[in-house]
C-alpha cells in the first residue's frame, strides 16, 4: 500500500541554518574565534606591559639617571678634592716663602735684644786691646788706649709706614721703630763696628749718619822691638739713626684674598645717524 500525503522536510531550510554559534549576530566561526583570541591576547599583552613592564622600565630609567647623576657627583667631588689638595699645597709653599721673607725683618724679640747686640759688637772691637794693655802695664807704664764705647742708645718713635717713603706698595704693611745711636772709637774700631752692625739679624736702615773727629790721643802701644812707644791716635765719634722695619701682619695668617674687580660693561652702541644727515 502506498502512503500518500506524508511531509518530507526540504533540505534548503536545513542548509540555511548556521553551523556555528551566533552572538550579537556574529557567527563564531573558527576564524572569528581565532581573531577574538588574538585580540584578547594582544589586549592582555598591552595591559600586562602597561601594568607590569612599563613601571619597571620607568623605574630602571630613573635609577639609571640617578646612578649617572651620582657618578657625575662622585667625579666632581674627586676633582674638587684634587683641586683642594693642590690649593693647600700651593698655600703651604706660599706660606713658607712668606715666613722666609718675614724672617728678614725685625720683630719684637730681636728689638728687645738690639741694645745688647750693638753693645756686644762695640765691646768686641776692643778685644785686641787687652793684650796690649797688659804688656804696657808690665813695663810699669800707664796704658793709654783709645777704646770703643757706646755713648748713647735712645729709642724713638714707633709708627706705621704710610708716607710712601719706602714705596707706596708697603704703606700700612710695615711699621718702623727708630733708635738714635752714638759710639766712639778709632778708625779701625769704627770700621769693624759698622761692618758687624750690617750682620745683625733684623733688617735695619741706617740714616742721618754723622762722623766727627776729636783731639789726637797719645796712645801707648808696643813697638816692633818690644818697647813701649807712643803713637798719636785720633778718636772718632759716630752717630746715626737706625730704623727697624717690622711687618704689621701676622706671619702665620694668610693675607685676605682680594675681590675680583667687576666686569667692565660693554660699550654702548652709537645711535644710528639721522636720515638725511
Amino acid at each position: 500500500m502506498t502512503a500518500t500525503g506524508d511531509f518530507i522536510p526540504s533540505d534548503e531550510d536545513f542548509l540555511d541554518e548556521p553551523l556555528n554559534p551566533v552572538i550579537f549576530g556574529i557567527e563564531l566561526s573558527p576564524a572569528v574565534i581565532g581573531g577574538l583570541i588574538a585580540l584578547v591576547g594582544i589586549g592582555a599583552a598591552v595591559y600586562g606591559y602597561i601594568k607590569l613592564v612599563q613601571p619597571v622600565v620607568q623605574a630602571n630609567t630613573a635609577l639609571s639617571a640617578e646612578i649617572a647623576t651620582k657618578e657625575g657627583q662622585l667625579v666632581s667631588q674627586a676633582q674638587q678634592l684634587q683641586d683642594i689638595a693642590k690649593v693647600e699645597a700651593e698655600l703651604d709653599t706660599a706660606m713658607a716663602r712668606r715666613r722666609d721673607v718675614y724672617s728678614l725683618f725685625a720683630n719684637e724679640k730681636t728689638m728687645d735684644t738690639l741694645l745688647i747686640d750693638i753693645n756686644q759688637r762695640i765691646e768686641g772691637s776692643n778685644a785686641t786691646l787687652s793684650g796690649v794693655r797688659n804688656q804696657v802695664k808690665a813695663r810699669g807704664i800707664p796704658p793709654i788706649l783709645v777704646e770703643a764705647k757706646l755713648e748713647a742708645f735712645t729709642p724713638g718713635e714707633k709708627v706705621v709706614v704710610s708716607d710712601g717713603s719706602l714705596g707706596d706698595g708697603v704703606n700700612g704693611k710695615l711699621k718702623r721703630e727708630t733708635y738714635s745711636i752714638q759710639f766712639s772709637g778709632d778708625y779701625a774700631q769704627t770700621q769693624v763696628i759698622l761692618r758687624n752692625l750690617e750682620r745683625l739679624e733684623p733688617l735695619l736702615m741706617i740714616r742721618d749718619f754723622n762722623l766727627t773727629s776729636g783731639s789726637p790721643v797719645a796712645e801707648t802701644v808696643i813697638g816692633s822691638g818690644g818697647t813701649v812707644v807712643v803713637e798719636p791716635k785720633i778718636p772718632l765719634t759716630t752717630s746715626f739713626q737706625i730704623d727697624a722695619l717690622m711687618p704689621t701682619a701676622d706671619v702665620d695668617v694668610p693675607p685676605p684674598v682680594a675681590e675680583a674687580p667687576p666686569a667692565a660693561a660693554p660699550p654702548a652702541e652709537a645711535p644710528p645717524p639721522a636720515p638725511g644727515g
